[in-house]
């Protein structure tokens, strides 16, 4: 333990000779007025600073009696107390010096109350709170660990978490991502670095939504795109495998338009639709249409909270049949909603539709709350075209187009970002200049229903 009491003309010169002697991590015990001078205390433990784990200080646990104590003065009747005995003007006074640490601390006043004075409850509770926000601070100063002092000392580190942020990313990814970083000062290796560790924690499937026959339903909240999302892939499923192998279920009872939407479709394709009012018309349909090698369920919506999407996906997992439910979600909503969706989801759907992606800039709130909920993207959409607006990107497709965003809003014009937001990932080989398939495809189909105008509200 290292002392030192110096005498000033001013606080301000006492401090600065603190600093000259003990250097910038000396901790101020006391500060008094002695006569016409101000006399500062400090100390510095440089072998427990070595030593011992950050925590608590002893200048927090002071700071916190202080507060303490102005708490019990304000609420008790009488706001007189006395004075300690000692001071450090007695212990000056008397030639003594303290032996150790803990002898200083003995003689060092917790508070010097001042006596009451009517109207000075607002004085008061203003030292409090002020109080209150200098104790937070140097706790959080003295427990604050090396390695999140030494996070972002390299520049090139800095420069890394400066473009993830303005990709979006949130925060607390960039805290877990950044430490997990090489430490040598090259801002493009590093970058590279952050992109593959991106691309190793967000789980895609290139295979899209529908990896084989079966029952396939997208929930969600209201005006995400789960209709449009369901015109384009029944569309694509027409394209490849054949109109007549492909069928489509509306259960939007309550939205205006949504059955002459989904029906207009069906028939300019020729792709059979049907209209149900509940789980029981549902389960009568599929057994009629267990014939078919698709079946594609549109859903009507609610608020994001809404228990109506919860009963919808416990519905479906009650089916005898097995249906394959997906969460759509809007990529342009607040990340804290996507964030709160994905992982109320996690394990009771088999992955994320995102929609509206040419509507989102950036892209990082997406790919963070995927990251943090652990949910699979299977398919993405970024325009009204039917069929030719959605893509199963990969991992390493999404996150490029994300810094290329990024990347286009720092450097280039309206136009160029745009051209990219409508350029999605992982789009199919378009099938319009190929559209008669063995099983028959979509001939006799007018081509103008491939670039069908959507709502893109539905």
């Amino acid at each position: 333990m290292k002392m030192k009491r110096v005498l000033a003309k001013d606080t301000r010169s006492a401090l600065a000779m603190i600093k000259e002697s003990l250097g910038e991590d000396a901790v101020i015990l006391s500060t008094n007025k002695v006569g016409k001078e101000i006399e500062v205390v400090a100390a510095l433990d440089e072998e427990e600073r070595r030593t011992t784990a950050p925590g608590k200080s002893e200048f927090a646990h002071r700071l916190a009696a202080n507060l303490d104590r102005m708490k019990a003065h304000r609420r008790s009747p009488s706001r007189t107390q006395t004075l300690p005995t000692a001071s450090f003007a007695e212990a000056r006074a008397n030639r003594r010096e303290p032996d150790n640490y803990a002898d200083l601390a003995a003689h060092i006043p917790l508070e010097r109350p001042q006596p009451a004075v009517p109207g000075n409850n607002d004085t008061i509770q203003r030292m409090e709170k002020e109080l209150g926000l200098l104790r937070l601070l140097v706790e959080k100063q003295m427990t604050q660990s090396t390695k999140q002092t030494q996070q972002f000392l390299s520049a090139a580190a800095l420069q890394v978490a400066q473009r993830l942020e303005r990709m979006g990313i949130e925060q607390k990814l960039i805290d877990r991502l950044v430490p997990q970083l090489s430490r040598y000062d090259d801002a493009d290796s590093l970058w590279h670095e952050a992109q593959s560790w991106l691309q190793q924690h967000l789980h895609t499937s290139t295979q899209g939504v529908v990896e084989k026959t079966g029952i396939y339903a997208l929930v969600g909240p209201t005006g995400v795109g789960k209709t449009t999302a369901i015109g384009k892939l029944g569309a694509q499923l027409a394209m490849k495998h054949g109109k007549h192998k492909v069928a489509l279920i509306s259960m939007d009872q309550q939205r205006i338009g949504a059955r002459d939407q989904l029906r207009v479709f069906g028939a300019m394709l020729g792709i059979e639709v049907y209209h149900v009012a509940g789980q029981s018309e549902l389960l009568k349909h599929l057994h009629q249409l267990a014939h078919k090698d698709y079946v594609l369920i549109d859903t009507s919506g609610g608020n994001p909270f809404d228990a109506h999407i919860q009963k919808l996906v416990d519905g479906f997992k009650s089916m005898p049949q097995k249906i394959n439910v997906y969460l759509t979600l809007a990529a342009n909503s607040q990340t804290h909603i996507l964030s709160h969706m994905m992982k109320h989801y996690h394990g009771q759907v088999a992955g994320v539709v995102a929609t509206k992606l040419d509507e989102t800039l950036p892209l990082g709130g997406l790919l963070s709350a995927l990251i943090e909920s652990q949910q699979k993207l299977v398919m993405i959409t970024d325009g009204q075209r039917i069929p030719l607006d959605l893509g199963f990107p990969s991992a390493a497709q999404i996150i490029a187009h994300a810094v290329a965003t990024e990347v286009a809003e720092e450097e280039g014009g309206v136009e160029a970002l745009a051209a990219l937001l409508h350029t999605t990932p992982g789009k199919p080989q378009s099938q319009v200049e190929h559209n008669r398939s063995p099983q028959g495809g979509l001939q006799g189909t007018p081509l103008e229903a491939l670039t069908w105008p959507t709502h893109r509200s539905h």
